[in-house]
């Protein structure tokens, strides 16, 4: 999660998402909250695809591996509560969802249905932790078109790997994604009518949230 920053985000384009970060009432673990600004309608849980670990390309989703492990599939689902194959001394593959990012496919899905619902807008592209891990000075940010999430990434990967944007939003703030450095899901807060559409998508593994729904490892 979210470490305490030496930096300002004064005059940055993050001043606004900042300010509206936080939670309502103390408790356990993080929550939504901490990473999606309050006042959306709706707000999205997008599971990470995971991948195997021997390299075949093959990918599993966090329900059928929810089911393998006789666990509910739901909103706080961590990946800790998932069996482990390679550590019970199983012939098949462990696998892995990538942290800080989502991985291609589900991001490729999710750049679709955002590009769908704010049209030529320009997009901003932001990353927080991961640019004060990397040694940058302060946040970096990138504006782009809705179809240039793949170009800032590629254009940034040598200065901070290929985490993030942990936060991508819209002209108009319509939405918000944030995909937390040390998670293995990604979070949107956005319209019901964009929550509805995120969740029918098949390209996407997705649960409706809430700002209080936890997020940590040990929810």
């Amino acid at each position: 999660m979210a470490e305490k920053r030496d930096w300002t985000y004064d005059g940055t384009e993050l001043a606004w998402l900042q300010e509206g970060l936080g939670r309502a009432q103390p408790g356990p673990g993080h929550v939504v909250s901490e990473l999606v600004p309050g006042g959306f309608e709706a707000y999205v849980r997008i599971f990470h695809r995971f991948e195997a670990t021997d390299g075949s390309g093959r990918t599993r989703t966090w329900r059928a591996r929810a089911e393998e492990s006789a666990v509910p599939f739901r909103a706080e689902l961590s990946h800790q509560r998932l069996r482990d194959d390679a550590r019970e001394g199983s012939a098949r593959s462990s696998w892995q969802a990538p942290g800080g990012a989502l991985d291609d496919g589900s991001r490729e899905a999710l750049s679709r249905v955002l590009a769908g619902v704010s049209g030529e807008q320009a997009v901003f592209f932001a990353y927080d932790l991961a640019a004060l891990l990397h040694g940058e000075d302060g946040p970096i940010v990138r504006c782009a078109s809705p179809a240039g999430l793949e170009t800032v990434r590629e254009e940034l990967a040598s200065v901070v790997g290929d985490s993030g944007p942990e936060f991508w939003w819209p002209q108009d703030r319509g939405w918000v994604v944030t995909s937390d450095y040390d998670l293995l899901s990604t979070y949107v807060g956005c319209s019901a009518e964009t929550a509805e559409r995120l969740l029918r998508d098949d390209g996407l593994e997705a649960l409706p949230v809430s700002p209080s729904t936890r997020v940590d490892w040990d929810a």
